[in-house]
């Protein structure tokens, strides 16, 4: 397949370069013969052509088969990039047309852009190909890498012309022959070196057999760039002639590795020669090589000697074995030592800062390379050459030991130019396969010839050397052995013994000098010791510090107590301490301070040497005895000695023994450091603020002095403890040195101007001085000083606080950042030291610097964007920046990304000092920079906006946060940190080699992507390519952990990969505008919820059956955690010997660290154990069982107590369990993250895009036509139910709420398209379950969730969700049965079908399965009855929260309607929750309704009076027994809440609609609940006293319900549903009642009802036209609006008035039977406007007609329309709910014309029943006027008898001939329907 582009060429070498194991050793061949395409002509592109030229000129090219037609600006374009690189027009083309779509100009500079990006990635190609093979170890290579060896290798070989044309080609590069190479900018590595040079390099390495021809062009361009350096004029800049000089040595290491034959080691004796050494051997006699190198003009320079040194020692070696070719190499290498090539290469080349700045992999390469130069050298001049240098060694007389001027070398110069290679590169001596067998004998030689002893400077060069190879733990080990004077033997011209005996020799004579001068120094005692002695003491010095810096701890202080007991010196730094106090050089004063600091470490022995320093009075304390007498002044020493010699080398190590106490002590040094305070004094006046004021005569001995000064501040800041301001009120010692220190911070005098000293400068000036001489020791010091702030940053706050709380410390207010904001540049000085890009460990002080100012000042980002750049700063990469903030976005953009190039490389592993450490247990980690600048932006996002994280992400900042709605995101245009993240977040292999910086990349574009002041922004970019990162990374959500990694970091981190993708998946499908990304959304689901075809392939199927969605649930199940348990981890020893100190509980307790325990917290929010307060907590309970040598020091006593050794082993116990347990805490939250995220995915595509998933899955499975989706929906959550099953069984408690929640968005789901589903409209009419599920599984899904419930009933967060998707089940499985629905209905649908089968049968066998369900679930319910006290135990107990409550009693009522055997109902009584409800009702509701918490209150009395309402209703539709001991309507006759009046004078208008809301709402049940008690026992007589003393009582509360109900508007209320359900339930009670025992309840409720009633007859007794009551008005203009609307066009309100209308008639019929007296008027009067009248009757009963017909003819047009199909399309499951539809729907649907049709027909029943009702009192009146027509007749006159005629007889026509069984209630209508119809003739005829 190949490469797109070449980005993915170099995106496969980084990974095949970053580890072969991904790969295989299969197919890796064919990838690397794909990369040819990019390598084979990486840097000699095709040349302008005529043919070409002719046809852009021509306006019309054909550039990869597709014509494109150029306009004049292109041509012009075009020709210009063509002449300007001579580049092929083709390709000129294809870049312009690149340049045009990536960047948006089609120009020549952007398209010279992409051309320099595409060689950029073309050499990087080559370079990490080169590298890789050159720097691995090639024995141990597998497969993989043998294949890519052999590919490079080839590479390298292969020649065009006789030449090879690789080689030829990067010489071309770099000797500038081709044009664009003066044009575009130097492709650079990570550290700054060409990658042309290093290439180069690699290439020589590789493959250093290069014929004559590419040979001597490399001896040529070597001698060139030599003289061109020689010939640099005084015009060039530093930094122009340190970048030639460092091309120079580049291109030597080149020439080295291939004119130089292989080092012989012992691995290689006897090896048969290789092509390279034939190939040397052939270029020995090469004649211009020769006219080169063996001419007899003067060496031009340093670079000639040394190639003219590797010319001669490769003809000795590879040249014929005779005189005269040894002659001509001695020759040449005599010429070359004249020179002085050693002291070059020492001096010149490895001291140079910019090889100094080289990485640590270069820098070792290099020093391989000259290191086989001076070995060879060895081996060729050992009979010469070497006793040449030796007699010379021997002719120096200078005695000052100083470095020697350019001239002839001696040996001295030859080992210190060996001892550098070794500090170098330690391994060149100590690794055994390429140790050289020459330099022991070497040494012996010297040895023999008692050369050292004789010369001076060369036993100088002999210590020099031995500290090279004491570097590391063996090095230090081997050189201590032989420096013992058992192994040194009297040969030995060196030993421990011989150089302390020395020491202390000094030391006795010069205290045997006379003391004459009081102040403690006499000049004229220097003499004691001569220069000589000094130098070599010196030297010993620094061999004594390697050997104990580097030795291995456990055998350091063994050493110490051998040389101690053979020196009899005791302790072993006493000698040095004295010879330092007496007047000697300061160089050995230097040395001797160094070694004591090395020794403190080594020993632990600070408080001694404290002791010692303040008892020699080195620095006088403040108030000093004045019979003390100082044995050595150091600041006498710096005042007028060090100063008027301009060398400061004994302050700055006085002041780095300092330092080597002060972290010796450690932070609890003694009484915080007051004892020492007058050094750090002393350090503080005396040298720091002064160092700038001094002269000095080398400036890098003033940056190393100002950082050591630096440090010391760091330091005793560092010892600063929270109490010691507290512990400094009325004490007269001095105050702790870091008090002093931060109270000078804090003032931001003179120390805080030390501080910034190096940081005003400014980031491009520090860039510019770093390649001077002294750069890398200001960059030590910007370092320091860096790390200075950020340890007071860290103090500030808390010390503040305490000085506050003393009023003698002074006033303070401002915290140090608030201190530094004085000057508004400082804090964005300090934070743009990100941009120091030459130091890593600079940058992420300066990062973490930005970490706390933005923490600190919400406003950062207004700031930085308001301030302007200094005075003459220059542009970055040639943009024009008119303010501070581009710069820091840019520089904040290079260090991300130079972050994730560098993370696992051996550069990040740093000491304190920013020095770079190789440390292979680093390889994998993350480059703190990454992580600290990812942490930084993650933490912006939760303030306010415009935040810094906007400001380096892109988003425009410069209009505060209206800028960032519409901000333009164009990483391509604008580097940024956007760019970076996103371009880590596409790369393929990042997931897999760099996950932590991957997942926090992805969490970074998620949260940015979900607040509301970036969405749009962000999804708008990440929708468009080549950000589409969905889809390009979904992979990652579905990839397969087959090798789960070791480190818990690494698997939560792969976890959390997972949980942003899919949280970005959700986010996308919660946001998509459908109009715009329709396609999006349906590929997403597409790939998430669909099925996978398991057909091929289905080994490499992450799961074998189902979807994505599904394996990730799958996944989640088995990648469960156990936490670890403190009980169970350790062993019950270890636990006593722990719970004797204390230990378990602190490591059970939840104290914070800043409450004094052990407890931290994560990044994101989880309490994990704080090692090292955990470690420190332990050695303190562990000490107290040891004894205290000193104030700080502890170490064991000589009794050690009896069982330290378990003590210990038990904390070794504690602190394993504890990283066991904070592993195990990041990985669950990790586990967690992915289970919300699935969470959020499934709730989205469930409820906001279901019709898409179904549309989707429709369209993939035709088959399962529309039931598609729900099928998925319903196996997704069978499936969720077994994974929630087993969690909660394998006690996985953490992750099962949001899975939980998923079961509810599912189930929920079910219910709601349970509501479209129930009968199938096709021609066979089969039935279904809603959801197309049988009843055998709809009832296993019961089951399960019973089982969850089960396992989860101590789950109080989980309850809930179970609660609400019980409640969805129950309703979604129990609709009406077919059989109970209209017949009209069923047999148009029955006709719709065309049904070939019984219509009867088909009902028969739906209803069958209906009834399986229902029975189904009973027998489950009686099977779960111990369940249920979960149940009861949340609806009755007072603590549950209402939400919870609620849905506990909503449940049990549907349980109870759901259970006709009354199980349920019975175990409900059993358990008195009948009882405890109605006294919560009683007692607490009228407490509730008023308050605050209102809205929750009435969900909870509304679940509590729906549950007594089923009870009531269950007890009077069952046969079954049920125990029942409560009096429902009794105990509610107390209730207080009932009388709650809604309207209250002191309440706004909207909160008295909110509480007369909820009074209806409660009322409204109450009522229903009565009234369905009293139907229930309707024979007890008991239950009628109680509820004629509920009339009774609560009568006011009737009264006005009725009322209301028939007024207007009050206070803008207007009744509405509510209310007329209400005067409905109220009527309904009182016709349940006797009038006679009503009457004698006191206060005539009778009457008043009575009243209430005639004033509702009043306002509804007529036509809907003729009345005013608010409940028919828009019902009215909802008919009259809706005139030419379908039918399907509804509103519920009319139906509850004509059932209202109903109970008024009922009310009316027993109100003429409770008194036979009664008459009603014919019209209304005057006297009695409230008596009800027949006028009144028949306009209700003309209303009810005309209901009655429009109904009808409604019902038949929908039935036409169902019978017909119109709406229908294909496969249905349509729901015959009609009996509780909320709402009628479009008209297209046919579920909605079933539901439609449903209303409709429960309106028509409502109109017939009216009719009836009305007709009986009618009837009853004139029956009681003995048939008189006279009645009807003054009703109106013979036009309005017509009228009222015409309307009704329609429908008395109807009542007389409706069809069916008839009973005596149906004929009873039917003779009513004919007298009235008579009365009505008689009456209009007469």
């Amino acid at each position: 397949m190949g490469f797109e582009t070449v980005q993915h060429a170099l995106a496969f070498v980084e990974e095949l370069a970053a580890g072969a194991e991904a790969f295989d050793a299969a197919t890796i061949g064919q990838q690397l013969r794909d990369l040819d395409v990019y390598l084979q002509h990486v840097l000699t592109p095709k040349a302008k052509n005529t043919d070409a030229r002719r046809q852009v000129e021509s306006g019309s090219v054909t550039v990869g088969g597709q014509l494109e037609v150029l306009n004049p600006h292109d041509i012009q374009e075009t020709i210009l990039l063509s002449n300007t690189f001579n580049l092929d027009e083709y390709k000129c083309v294809r870049l312009l047309i690149a340049a045009g779509q990536q960047r948006g100009v089609a120009s020549a500079t952007a398209a010279a852009a992409i051309y320099y990006e595409e060689r950029r990635a073309q050499l990087s190609c080559l370079w990490y190909l080169l590298q890789s093979q050159a720097l691995q170890d090639t024995e141990t290579l597998d497969d993989v890498q043998q294949q890519v060896f052999q590919y490079t290798s080839a590479l390298l070989r292969e020649q065009q012309n006789g030449k090879r044309k690789m080689f030829t080609h990067l010489l071309q590069l770099i000797q500038g022959q081709q044009a664009d190479s003066k044009l575009l900018p130097t492709i650079i590595d990570e550290q700054g070196a060409p990658v042309d040079l290093a290439c180069l390099v690699y290439a020589c390495q590789i493959e250093p057999a290069l014929p004559e021809e590419e040979a001597t062009s490399l001896a040529k361009l070597l001698l060139g760039m030599a003289d061109g350096l020689q010939g640099m004029n005084a015009q060039r800049s530093p930094e122009e002639k340190q970048a030639g000089f460092r091309q120079t040595y580049t291109i030597l290491i080149a020439f080295l590795n291939a004119i130089l034959p292989p080092v012989i080691t012992t691995s290689t004796d006897d090896a048969p020669s290789t092509n390279h050494e034939i190939a040397l051997g052939q270029l020995t006699s090469n004649q211009e090589l020769k006219r080169l190198f063996e001419g007899d003009e003067d060496i031009k320079s340093g670079f000639h000697a040394v190639a003219k040194l590797a010319w001669g020692v490769m003809i000795y070696i590879t040249g014929d074995d005779n005189n005269q070719t040894h002659g001509r190499a001695q020759k040449v290498m005599h010429a070359a030592c004249e020179y002085g090539v050693f002291h070059f290469v020492h001096e010149a080349v490895l001291s140079s800062h910019s090889f100094v700045d080289e990485g640590i992999a270069q820098k070792q390469h290099y020093a391989s390379g000259l290191h086989k130069l001076v070995i060879q050298f060895l081996n060729a001049a050992r009979t010469h050459e070497i006793p040449a240098l030796l007699a010379r060694s021997k002719e120096v007389e200078t005695r000052t030991l100083h470095a020697q001027k350019q001239g002839a070398d001696s040996l001295p110069s030859l080992l210190h130019c060996l001892a550098s290679l070794y500090k170098l590169y330690p391994d060149l001596w100590l690794d055994e396969n390429i140790k050289p067998d020459i330099v022991l004998p070497f040494m012996e030689y010297l040895r023999d010839q008692s050369a050292v002893e004789e010369s001076a400077t060369l036993l100088v060069a002999w210590l020099d050397l031995l500290t090279g190879m004491a570097s590391g733990e063996e090095g230090a080990r081997n050189v201590f052995e032989s420096l013992l004077t058992s192994n040194a033997g009297s040969s030995n011209p060196v030993s421990w013994l011989r150089m302390l005996m020395a020491m202390r020799e000094y030391c006795s004579r010069y205290s045997q000098q006379p003391d004459d001068n009081q102040e403690g120094q006499q000049p004229h005692k220097d003499c004691l010791v001569p220069p000589e002695d000094v130098a070599g003491l010196s030297a010993f010095l620094a061999l004594f510090s390697q050997v104990f810096r580097d030795g291995a701890a456990s055998q350091v202080g063994a050493w110490i107590t051998e040389l101690q007991n053979e020196s009899s010196i005791s302790p072993l730094w006493e000698v040095m301490f004295q010879l330092m106090c007496h007047p000697v050089p300061q160089k050995l004063k230097a040395a001797c301070n160094e070694a004591i600091g090395v020794l403190v470490v080594a020993t632990g022995q600070a408080s001694a040497i404290w002791e010692r320093l303040q008892a020699a009075v080195v620095v006088a304390p403040s108030m000093q005895d004045d019979t003390a007498v100082g044995q050595y002044d150091i600041s006498y020493q710096l005042a007028e000695i060090e100063a008027r010699a301009e060398d400061y080398s004994e302050t700055l190590a006085f002041v780095r023994l300092l330092n080597a106490l002060w972290k010796a002590s450690g932070p609890g040094i003694h009484d915080g450091g007051r004892p020492y305070a007058h050094f750090s004094h002393f350090v503080l006046n005396n040298v720091l603020v002064l160092i700038g004021r001094r002269q000095y005569k080398n400036e890098v001995q003033k940056w190393e002095l100002f950082a050591a000064c630096l440090e010391h501040l760091l330091l005793v800041i560092g010892a600063l403890q929270p109490g010691m301001v507290q512990a400094q009120v009325g004490s007269q010692a001095a105050p702790p040195p870091g008090l002093s220190v931060m109270m000078e911070l804090l003032r931001g005098g003179n120390v805080m101007k030390s501080v910034m000293q190096l940081a005003d400068e400014g980031v491009e000036h520090l860039l510019e001085g770093r390649g001077k001489p002294a750069g890398a020791a200001r960059e030590a010091t910007l370092l320091v000083s860096l790390r200075v702030l950020v340890t007071a940053l860290q103090t500030d706050i808390w010390l503040l606080q305490e000085l506050r709380q003393v009023p003698s410390t002074g006033h303070w207010t401002e915290t140090l950042d608030a201190v530094m904001k004085r000057d508004s540049r400082r804090i964005s000085k300090l934070i743009s030291c990100v941009g120091y890009t030459t130091s890593s460990a600079v940058q992420v002080e300066a990062i973490r610097l930005a970490h706390f100012f933005a923490a600190r000042q919400p406003t950062l980002a207004d700031t930085l964007v308001q301030q302007k750049p200094t005075a003459g700063s220059s542009d970055i990469a040639g943009i024009p920046l008119s303010a501070t903030w581009p710069r820091l976005r840019f520089a904040f953009a290079g260090c991300l990304q130079s972050a994730f190039c560098h993370s696992g490389s051996d550069t990040l592993s740093r000491d304190e000092d920013g020095n770079s450490e190789a440390d292979p247990s680093t390889a994998m980690q993350p480059d703190p920079r990454a992580v600290l600048i990812l942490q930084l932006l993650l933490a912006g996002l939760h303030g306010p906006v415009p935040s810094l994280t906007h400001l380096l992400m892109g988003f425009d900042v410069t209009r505060g946060p209206e800028g960032l709605y519409d901000s333009q995101l164009d990483p391509q245009q604008d580097f940024s940190c956007l760019a970076v993240v996103l371009d880590m977040a596409l790369t393929p292999s990042q997931p897999g080699q760099q996950p932590v910086l991957y997942e926090q990349c992805l969490e970074l574009v998620y949260r940015l992507a979900e607040q509301a002041h970036s969405r749009e922004a962000m999804l708008s970019l990440l929708r468009k390519p080549p950000y589409s990162l969905l889809m390009s990374q979904i992979g990652v959500v579905l990839q397969v952990d087959e090798d789960r990694p070791q480190e818990a970091q690494i698997r939560a981190a792969r976890l959390y990969q997972r949980a942003r993708l899919l949280q970005l998946a959700a986010l996308e499908l919660h946001c998509a505008d459908l109009a715009v990304q329709d396609a999006t959304c349906r590929a997403l689901l597409q790939v998430f919820f669909l099925w996978l075809d398991t057909d091929d392939d289905s080994d490499d199927l992450p799961v074998q059956a189902g979807s994505h969605i599904l394996y990730i649930l799958q996944f989640v199940g088995t990648a469960m955690l156990q936490q670890p348990e403190y009980v169970n981890e350790l062993s019950s020893g270890c636990r006593q010997s722990l719970q004797d100190m204390g230990v378990d509980a602190v490591l059970q307790s939840n104290t914070p660290v800043e409450q004094g325990g052990v407890l931290t917290r994560t990044r994101r929010g989880q309490l994990c154990y704080d090692m090292a307060a955990l470690t420190q907590e332990l050695k303190q309970r562990v000490c107290c069982r040891y004894v205290a040598t000193s104030a700080d020091n502890l170490r064991y006593s000589s009794e050690v107590a009896e069982g330290s050794d378990e003590l210990r082993e038990a904390c070794r116990e504690a602190l394993r369990f504890a990283q066991r347990y904070n592993a195990w805490l990041e990985e669950a939250a990790a586990l967690l993250a992915v289970v919300q995220a699935w969470q959020q995915l499934v709730a989205v595509a469930v409820n906001k895009r279901f019709d898409i998933l179904q549309e989707v899955a429709t369209a993939a499975d035709d088959s399962a036509g529309p039931e598609a989706a729900l099928q998925i929906v319903h196996q997704l959550l069978s499936e969720t139910l077994y994974i929630l099953h087993e969690l909660l069984v394998a006690g996985g408690q953490s992750l099962v709420l949001p899975i939980t929640q998923v079961v509810e968005a599912c189930m929920a789901r079910l219910q709601e398209q349970a509501l479209h589903a129930g009968i199938e409209a096709t021609s066979s009419l089969q039935f279904s379950m809603p959801g197309g599920q049988v009843p055998a599984a709809t009832l296993d899904l019961f089951r399960r969730l019973l089982a969850v419930l089960d396992r989860g009933q101590n789950q109080d967060a989980l309850r809930p969700h179970l609660y609400a998707a019980l409640l969805s089940f129950m309703q979604y499985s129990h609709g009406r049965r077919p059989a109970q629905a209209s017949p009209h209905i069923l047999r148009a649908l029955l006709k719709a079908g065309k049904a070939n089968g019984s219509s009867d049968r088909l009902v028969a066998d739906m209803d069958d399965q209906s009834r399986q369900v229902e029975d189904g679930i009973a027998w489950a319910l009686c099977q779960s009855l111990p369940l249920l006290s979960v149940v009861i135990r949340d609806a009755a107990a007072q603590t549950t929260r209402p939400a919870m409550k609620s849905q506990a009693l909503t449940l049990l009522a549907s349980w109870v309607v759901a259970e006709p055997s009354l199980a349920v109902a019975n175990k409900l009584h059993q358990q008195d929750l009948p009882n405890r409800i109605l006294e919560d009702l009683v007692n607490r509701a009228h407490e509730y309704l008023p308050g605050p918490a209102a809205g929750a209150a009435v969900q909870v009395i509304e679940a509590q009076l729906t549950l007594l309402l089923r009870l009531s209703s269950a007890r009077r539709s069952s046969l079954a027994e049920v125990t029942d001991d409560v009096h429902i309507i009794g105990k509610l006759i107390d209730c207080k809440a009932i009388d709650l009046e809604p309207e209250e004078p002191v309440l706004r208008s909207s909160h008295r609609h909110d509480r007369r809301r909820h009074i209806t709402r409660v009322l409204l049940l109450i009522l229903q609940v009565v009234n369905s008690e009293l139907a229930a026992k309707r024979q007890s007589s008991e239950t009628s006293r109680h509820a004629v003393s509920f009339v009774a009582q609560h009568s006011r509360m009737m009264q006005r319900v009725l009322r209301e109900a028939s007024v207007g508007s009050l206070n803008g209320w207007e009744p509405g549903e509510k209310e007329a359900e209400l005067a409905a339930l109220v009527l309904s009670l009182v016709t349940r009642l006797s009038f006679s025992q009503l009457s004698q309840q006191p206060g005539a409720p009778a009457d008043a009802l009575r009243e209430g009633a005639h004033r509702l007859l009043k306002a509804l007794g007529c036509v809907n036209e003729a009345s005013h009551s608010p409940l028919v008005q828009p019902h009215r203009e909802s008919k009259d609006d809706t005139a030419d609307a379908p039918p399907t066009a509804f509103q519920t309100l009319p139906l509850k008035v004509a059932r209202l209308r109903c109970a008024l008639a009922r009310y009316l019929i027993w109100e003429v039977n409770a008194s036979r007296d009664f008459r009603y008027q014919i019209r209304p009067s005057d006297s009695m406007p409230y008596q009800p009248c027949l006028l009144q009757l028949s306009g209700m009963l003309k209303q009810a007609a005309r209901d009655r017909q429009a109904a009808s003819e409604e019902r038949q047009a929908l039935l036409d329309a169902i019978q017909s199909g119109s709406g229908s399309a294909g496969r249905h499951h349509l729901a015959l709910q009609e009996f509780g539809a909320a709402a009628r729907q479009k008209p297209q649907s046919l579920p909605s014309l079933l539901t439609t049709a449903a209303q409709t027909e429960r309106e028509l029943q409502q109109a017939c029943l009216l009719a009836e009702l009305l007709l009986a009192v009618m009837l009853q009146h004139l029956a009681e006027s003995d048939g008189d027509p006279s009645a009807l007749s003054r009703l109106g006159d013979n036009r309005a008898l017509l009228s009222l005629q015409r309307a009704l007889d329609p429908t008395l026509d109807y009542l007389m001939q409706r069809q069916g069984n008839k009973t005596s209630s149906t004929e009873a209508t039917e003779q009513m329907a004919r007298e009235l119809k008579g009365y009505l003739s008689t009456a209009i005829s007469s």
